[in-house]
């Protein structure tokens, strides 16, 4: 049987602005927990940010913009694409999460646990597992 990207994808997604601080990125993606987040400008995908991307401006996320840090145009899937397609999209392109996009509109996103596939593991300071006391 085949699945549809559609059938597992989240469709309210949590996204930053392109004029956004990485510290309030950093924020929302502690809250969620969240590895990365899609950049929205006027309902349109432009990006994508992860937490590698905080990683790499760790010194300076108040000063720095989203923009700055994302990865502009990211790979994506549409909602009619098969499962096994967006898996193999992850797989060959080593990321651990796809927008959904119809057009350049974002309409959810789809990560590797909707899949059931391995993620890399969480960089230990962006991991909320990782502070939590025992």
């Amino acid at each position: 049987m085949i699945q549809l990207v559609e059938v597992r994808m989240t469709r309210n997604v949590v996204t930053v602005r392109p004029g956004d601080t990485l510290a309030a990125a950093a924020s929302k993606m502690k809250a969620g927990p969240f590895r990365r987040l899609p950049v929205v400008e006027a309902d349109q995908l432009v990006g994508i940010v992860s937490e590698f991307d905080l990683r790499r401006y760790a010194h300076a996320l108040d000063k720095t913009l989203v923009k700055t840090a994302m990865t502009r145009d990211p790979i994506t899937v549409m909602p009619s694409e098969t499962l096994e397609h967006a898996a193999t999209l992850m797989r060959e392109n080593k990321v651990g999460a796809l927008p959904v996009t119809l057009g350049r509109k974002l309409v959810g996103i789809v990560v590797a646990k909707d899949l059931m596939m391995p993620e890399p593991q969480p960089l230990p300071e962006w991991d909320p597992r990782a502070h939590r006391k025992n």
